[in-house]
């Protein structure tokens, strides 16, 4: 019976009853419709994530994945036979197996989706993580990079703490081909894999809907200390989408210099800090900016904050990457691009997976965003 509702469920994946990005009936809802157990239902559907065809996400349902990696899945049919579908959907070659996840920085806006679809994917595949937070430092990458190795861990998902100079260990490892896979951001001239979004275009997507509700000067408001190939791609998208409609973009309207709050308090944006005082400053000296352009949810927040203070949240919008669901973001509803994280996550792994078997793994994998706006 697993097989049939497996079948059946691909076949409506192929047809389009359910569409890339739809989510497919829940277990309930497929225990009812075919009159099976709960686990006869569980198997067909992680059969189906297995081979790449949907993404589980707990508590909120299985979702076929969006077109570009439903192609890829579809393409392996003729290797998913029935009797690999028969067995234990495990794979033998990663059972057991420790992996390292570095992520450099994560909270509830950016991070705990993409750790929970890292930890799902690798829970289902049998490997066992190992994780570990450097909050932006070189040191504590390699650190942790080193102590992951030395206990057993046979490849690593990064996501690197990215300045001027790359971690050399890093570099070490690219060289001597050791399973490598990077999260969120890529390392410019280095061709390891990466799972990202793509920050360019969704970037462009983002200032044009300012533009189009209206807004002339909008100013582009990110951290000193993140340079990264992430942000520059969504600075890039706003810096040439304001040149392609012919509106003025210079260094008055960026704002480079602020600090961040890191989750584990090693740095407070305080509202007596330096940081603060300059935004409040800019925020009032510039009342004909009627937009502003964060580069993550944290720091829009921040501004959302300032403006209230000041009195002038009604007269300017705020635009940023990422949040919380709709019901749950202390903000209000401002244009935002909404990463799949989860997604991301999820990717990452499976990668990872084709790296610890010894294929060849390369290239970079923009993830499908979406763009949010005020209803």
């Amino acid at each position: 019976m697993y097989k049939k509702i497996y079948e059946d469920l691909l076949d409506g994946i192929k047809v389009g009853t359910y569409p890339p990005g739809g989510r497919l009936p829940s277990e309930k809802e497929l225990i009812d419709m075919y009159q099976v157990s709960r686990i006869t239902v569980k198997k067909a559907l992680e059969i189906l994530a297995y081979r790449g065809c949907i993404l589980r996400k707990p508590g909120k349902g299985s979702f076929v994945v969006f077109e570009s990696n439903l192609e890829k899945a579809l393409q392996n049919e003729d290797i998913m036979k029935v009797e690999e579908i028969s067995g234990e959907n495990e794979p033998e070659a990663s059972s057991n197996q420790i992996v390292g996840v570095i992520f450099d920085s994560f909270d509830i806006s950016f991070g705990c989706e993409l750790l929970k679809g890292v930890e799902y994917e690798c829970r289902k595949r049998g490997l066992l993580m190992l994780f570990r937070c450097t909050y932006g430092s070189k040191e504590a990458e390699n650190c942790a990079i080193h102590e992951m190795i030395q206990n057993g861990a046979k490849g690593l998902i990064l996501m690197c703490s990215q300045g001027e100079v790359y971690n050399e260990t890093v570099l070490e490892l690219y060289m001597n081909k050791y399973p490598l896979i990077l999260l969120d951001r890529e390392m410019a001239g280095i061709s390891l894999p990466v799972v990202t979004t793509d920050n360019y275009h969704a970037s462009c997507e983002l200032v044009t809907k300012l533009i189009e509700d209206g807004h002339k000067k909008i100013c582009f408001v990110f951290h000193s200390f993140m340079n990264t190939t992430t942000v520059k791609e969504r600075f890039n998208g706003y810096r040439d989408t304001m040149i392609n409609n012919q509106l003025p973009t210079d260094e008055s309207e960026w704002i480079t210099d602020t600090a961040k709050n890191l989750p584990n308090g090693e740095e407070d944006f305080l509202e007596e800090s330096e940081s603060y005082s300059k935004l409040m400053e800019y925020i009032q000296n510039n009342p004909d900016i009627t937009a502003y352009y964060a580069v993550d949810h944290a720091l829009g927040m921040i501004l959302y904050q300032m403006m209230k203070n000041l009195g002038v949240d009604k007269e300017k919008t705020i635009a940023y990457f990422d949040g919380f669901e709709e019901n749950m973001d202390p903000l209000p509803i401002f244009p935002h691009v909404m990463q799949d994280q989860y997604q991301m996550g999820v990717e990452a792994v499976r990668l990872l997976t084709h790296r610890l078997r010894g294929d060849a793994v390369t290239g970079r994998e923009n993830i499908p965003y979406t763009i949010e706006m005020p209803k």
